[in-house]
C-alpha cells in the first residue's frame, strides 16, 4: 500500500511554513498579496495546524484547525467549517471545504509538498461560480518546530 493523508501530512507538510498568498480575480488581476506563516504537527491519528495572516497594517489574524486523519480518512472537529479531503496518488491532496455561515461559498484547494518547497492554489466558488483563485507558495523553515498546543484551549 502507498502513502496515505496521513503518511503524506506527517513526512511531506508537517512543520513550520513561511510564504505568500496571492488573491487573483478570475481575469488574473491581483487583488491582495500577503504573508503568512503555517505550523502543523500530526500527532498519532490528530493533526492540529494554526495558520497566521500578515497582511501589512493589520494585526496578524490566527485560526487553528484541528482534525483525526486514520489513514485516508479525515475528520475535521471545527464546528465553524466544513471539509472533504481526497488524495491524489502520493504526491498531491485536494481539500474542499467551507464555513457553515456562508453555505454559497466552496474552496478547492489542491496542495502538492515537495521536500522544503510546497505550492498551494485555492480555487474560490460562489454560487457555483468561480470568484477568485489564491496561489499560495511556501518554504519550510530549516529546524523550525510547529507550536504544541491543546486544541481544547484554543477556539477551533
Amino acid at each position: 500500500m502507498g502513502m496515505t493523508i496521513n503518511d503524506i501530512l506527517r513526512t511531506k507538510v508537517a512543520g513550520v511554513w513561511e510564504g505568500t498568498y496571492t488573491v487573483l480575480d478570475p481575469s488574473g488581476k491581483q487583488l491582495e498579496r500577503f504573508a503568512s506563516r503555517q505550523e502543523g504537527c500530526m500527532e498519532g491519528t490528530q493533526w492540529t495546524e494554526r495558520v497566521v495572516y500578515l497582511r501589512e497594517g493589520q494585526e496578524p489574524y490566527e485560526h487553528f484547525y484541528h482534525a483525526t486523519v486514520d489513514g485516508d480518512h479525515v475528520e475535521f472537529h471545527n464546528s465553524t467549517m466544513w471539509g472533504v479531503t481526497s488524495r491524489v496518488g502520493e504526491e498531491a491532496i485536494v481539500f474542499a471545504f467551507g464555513w457553515n455561515e456562508r453555505p454559497n461559498e466552496r474552496i478547492i484547494e489542491v496542495t502538492r509538498p515537495d521536500g522544503d518547497y510546497r505550492s498551494r492554489v485555492w480555487q474560490h466558488f460562489v454560487d457555483g461560480r468561480l470568484a477568485k483563485l489564491t496561489i499560495i507558495e511556501e518554504r519550510r523553515v530549516p529546524g523550525a518546530e510547529p507550536l504544541r498546543w491543546d486544541p481544547a484551549e484554543k477556539k477551533l
